[in-house]
């Protein structure tokens, strides 16, 4: 914990970011909440508790991650960099009450690093599910020895989305509309098409490169570019991270484009901030810093750069979702808003407690489902009171987590990607997802 102290000791103690915490609103106890357990990282530093005492573990992890307390903290605690200094120390002794075990270490180790396993993985476990999983005996069987895995079930996408789906390598201005102003490319941007993203929500990178090349950007996919390494980063291992980020840097060095667009909140946030991951590194310093200041999410790069207006009037109500890693990681609050208001007849409808997280915390809900449950509950009853027809998020862990939420309660509102929605109104091509 050493190497954090200097972070540590920005933390005045003075509470303002309890309100803030969802897992201190679940749980009003203070190592539920991010002054309870900076006090108990600063033990730990002091050498008066164990980093593998229990309860420490389970503090770190029992936190989402979400940063909301970034935003409401007035000393700027980088309260993400010492979550994720705390959860390595963890890892490092294997400390009792950590998340482990199947899924958490199989899909960090075996599967997100190599989109073709997640999305076999994705398909075995939708047959598992039409098949043995039908079966209540057997049902209650592995859920009762594997409750993590059974909070896959609501949040995997029906088996057709998960065919293969191959992006173009590049997407030139001039494919997608001819009615484009008579003017040369605006520039070239990267598109990083995520892990979870390109396997699970595939029709979400068409529709933000469809988009960007709409407003007259050409596009390309950067050839081998990997998992960003977001999850390993969260959960503790940072050797795993620093390999993935090594890798992506070169990856976007290589497709030649000045931009690198994120249209995943968690991945953004992240890529960002691999100057401090691989800050150490001589060889990669540099470059990790010029590529975190490459990194822009789409939304936020969109409404910088300006965005052309669909023409045709789109009659809907829809509320926004603000993903924490967007809002409190990327500070992105009001580019999607601006988006979802250009479009002609779309009503934006306030939501209640917009910023505070879905449960969803990359994988959080399957470490922690109780917990992730009661938030996804809670984030449902306030869509719910909208009246909105849709939900706009721009983070695939987002989009699935609320799209099972709203589907258990037979809900008609249906979850987008605001790249999703602009796409819809440009062209009123489906987009759409329950």
């Amino acid at each position: 914990m050493s190497a954090e102290r200097d972070l540590l000791a920005q933390c005045i103690q003075c509470g303002l970011c309890l309100p803030a915490c969802p897992t201190y609103a679940l749980t009003p106890r203070e190592r539920a909440n991010p002054r309870g357990r900076i006090g108990l990282m600063r033990a730990v530093d002091r050498g008066e508790m164990a980093v593998d005492d229990p309860a420490f573990a389970q503090a770190m992890y029992y936190c989402l991650g979400c940063r909301a307390c970034e935003t409401a903290c007035p000393a700027g605690v980088e309260f993400g960099r010492l979550l994720q200094g705390a959860r390595g120390a963890v890892e490092k002794v294997e400390a009792e009450g950590r998340p482990e075990g199947f899924p958490r270490d199989w899909l960090l180790d075996h599967v997100l690093p190599y989109p073709s396993r997640l999305r076999w993985g994705a398909r075995l476990f939708r047959v598992y599910q039409r098949t043995v999983g039908r079966s209540r005996r057997w049902r209650a069987w592995f859920d009762d020895r594997f409750p993590e895995a059974a909070a896959l079930a609501p949040l995997l996408p029906p088996v057709p989305a998960l065919r293969h789906s191959t992006l173009p390598a590049a997407l030139e201005p001039g494919e997608v509309a001819t009615d484009l102003p008579a003017r040369r490319t605006r520039g070239s941007v990267a598109l990083h098409p995520g892990c979870i993203q390109s396997v699970l929500l595939p029709e979400t990178n068409l529709d933000t490169m469809l988009v960007l090349a709409y407003n007259g950007w050409q596009v390309v996919v950067p050839r081998n570019i990997p998992c960003c390494g977001a999850l390993h980063a969260h959960q503790g291992r940072p050797g795993d991270a620093r390999s993935l980020a090594r890798a992506n840097v070169a990856a976007w060095e290589a497709s030649g484009a000045d931009r690198l667009v994120s249209n995943a909140a968690g991945c953004g946030a992240h890529m960002k901030e691999l100057r401090h991951l691989l800050a150490d590194d001589p060889e990669w310093a540099d470059r990790a810093a010029a590529f975190s200041e490459a990194v822009v999410d789409v939304s936020d790069f969109l409404v910088r750069e300006g965005v052309r207006r669909p023409r045709r009037p789109f009659s809907l109500k829809a509320t926004y979702h603000d993903p924490c890693h967007l809002v409190h990681g990327q500070r992105v609050a009001e580019a999607p808003r601006l988006l979802l208001r250009a479009i002609p007849g779309l009503e934006l409808i306030p939501l209640v407690e917009s910023t505070w997280c879905c449960g969803s915390a990359g994988i959080y809900n399957l470490t922690h489902p109780e917990a992730a449950q009661e938030l996804l509950h809670r984030k449902v009853g306030h869509i719910r009171a909208t009246g909105a027809e849709i939900v706009v998020t721009g983070n695939p862990g987002c989009i699935l987590q609320i799209a099972s939420g709203l589907g258990a309660e037979g809900s008609p509102v249906r979850v987008i990607h605001p790249a999703s929605l602009l796409r819809v109104a440009y062209e009123l091509s489906p987009g759409l997802r329950r």
